[in-house]
């Protein structure tokens, strides 16, 4: 296939996945909340079973914007410390955030795991709102935060609120953060002015992260020590995303698939709550050391296309041997689950627009 010819199919090709995908939201979306409605009365008599119901939905919903990177050939490959023994603990997940794909890659990398995407909070910046998924976060219990510092010190609050009556009770177990607070192009010239202001060496690869929505979350959310009891966050898994060539895809690049298809490597690093400091100026170091580390590993990645993996800084040398690790293997999605859910999907919509068709008539006869 000659140059000319390859790019009309390029173009031919994310053209049709537009229609797809559009089509895909306007069957997906609408009766998500219909069968949402149905279930009103349940979340008043028995508020947990709502709530289980309404994370094995959402987690049906998650599996379409998957199968968006999944067929472009946008693939996640994991590293690290295994971190599948979290999936039902109570758990912090920090994330760098490159751009607008790294939400629905971290989508596709966990819903592949049963129960997790189920009972995962959200903490994102309140444009997502906006989108066609952001009503769907905000009746999933989501938290959309406020940057600047006209909102700032008000939207730490209401997280704080937010964290206490919808993160504890709805037994929700991961709580996603991304703390740089915004994308990478937007935040680097500001972290370039906070490092030059603070005497710290500047991030390229990274932007220093703010302190302010993790100060409030180990405040308001957190175990004192990973072996308490009580139902609080006990573990807090670091996750570095690197995309090949420091070249991150984005939400269009997802929905045309017209860049050739790639691997995004997720790095994990698992901490319990207690390896966490309390105090803020304590915290702060903290979070920028993990952020320098980050700086280091992707810059030797971009360098080299190998990703360096650090020991884990809380096990002694003497017990690395006994650590678990991930295989750096892809994540896999099963096609059948796509297809069954798709298919539930397109009935339903079908279902209820007979439905409403019926109602319409009946109207009709009464009124006229």
């Amino acid at each position: 296939m000659d140059h000319a010819s390859e790019e009309l199919y390029v173009g031919l090709r994310a053209v049709f996945r537009f229609i797809i995908w559009t089509l895909n939201n306007l069957y997906c979306i609408p009766v998500h909340f219909c069968w949402l409605f149905l279930l009103q009365p349940l979340k008043w008599i028995a508020k947990e079973k709502y709530w289980f119901i309404e994370g094995i939905m959402f987690r049906w919903l998650l599996s379409m914007v998957c199968l968006w990177s999944y067929s472009a050939g946008y693939h996640v490959v994991e590293v690290g410390d295994d971190f599948l023994d979290l999936i039902d603990e109570r758990t912090l997940v920090l994330f760098n955030h490159q751009s607008t794909a790294d939400v629905p890659l971290i989508m596709a990398a966990f819903n592949s795991r049963e129960r997790l995407s189920n009972n995962i909070m959200w903490i994102m910046d309140h444009v997502f709102k906006l989108t066609n998924f952001g009503l769907v976060s905000m009746a999933h219990g989501d938290f959309f935060i406020h940057g600047g510092p006209k909102y700032r010190d008000a939207s730490l609050l209401q997280l704080g609120s937010h964290l206490a009556k919808f993160y504890i009770p709805r037994k929700r177990k991961w709580l996603v953060l991304f703390p740089e607070g915004g994308f990478l192009k937007n935040k680097i010239q500001a972290s370039h002015r906070y490092a030059d202001k603070n005497n710290l060496p500047k991030l390229n690869n990274v932007a220093y992260p703010r302190i302010g929505a993790l100060k409030v979350i180990m405040d308001a959310a957190a175990a004192d020590r990973h072996t308490d009891g009580g139902d609080k966050i006990k573990y807090l898994l670091d996750v570095t995303i690197a995309y090949p060539g420091g070249r991150p895809i984005d939400l269009q690049t997802i929905f045309g698939g017209w860049r050739p298809s790639c691997d995004t490597i997720f790095y994990y690093r698992k901490y319990t709550i207690e390896e966490v400091p309390r105090e803020r100026d304590a915290l702060e170091s903290w979070l920028f050391e993990r952020y320098r580390e980050k700086e280091d590993i992707l810059q030797e990645y971009y360098n080299t296309g190998r990703f360096p993996i650090l020991p884990t800084p809380h096990t002694p040398e003497h017990q690395l041997e006994n650590v678990r690790t991930l295989s750096g293997s892809r994540v896999v999605h099963d096609p059948i689950d796509f297809i069954l859910r798709h298919c539930f999907y397109i009935a339903s919509t079908w279902l209820w627009l007979q439905t409403f068709y019926w109602i319409y008539l009946s109207l009709s006869r009464l009124l006229w």
